[in-house]
């Protein structure tokens, strides 16, 4: 009888885990070119990047949430990484792949995009203190 309870109550456990959104939260980026912070959300079946800040020393940029600006859109989990989000530089149509990111770990990113079929590689890293939804 007690295996039973302890069945039961390991299953319903398991069912109320919330499920890990391993890319939600806000990134700065790793350059010694400019200085950039996004927020990454879920939103539909895909991740959104907003741009929160952006400096690379003629053009500055900071979100004041009058109007949003997005570094990607509709960006989707394709195994382990994160792919074919339209860019903000870029339209759906001629590009074939345009960011792809690949989670290094919990708090690292690695984020390539592609300009003009040359990749670019970043390495953007979580602001301490932002939690995973």
């Amino acid at each position: 009888m007690k295996d039973w309870r302890f069945l039961l109550l390991s299953l319903l456990l398991l069912s109320c885990k919330q499920e890990h959104d391993a890319l939600s939260g806000q990134w700065i980026v790793n350059s010694k070119y400019y200085s950039a912070t996004y927020e990454i959300f879920k939103e539909n079946d895909g991740f959104d990047g907003l741009v929160l800040y952006y400096n690379d020393g003629t053009t500055r940029y900071k979100h004041d949430g009058s109007q949003n600006y997005f570094i990607f859109r509709h960006l989707r989990s394709e195994g382990k990484k994160y792919v074919d989000g339209v860019s903000g530089a870029t339209s759906k149509q001629g590009m074939s792949k345009r960011i792809e990111i690949n989670q290094i770990d919990e708090d690292t990113l690695e984020v390539t995009s592609y300009i003009v079929d040359q990749s670019l590689k970043e390495i953007w890293t979580r602001i301490a203190g932002q939690n995973q939804n």
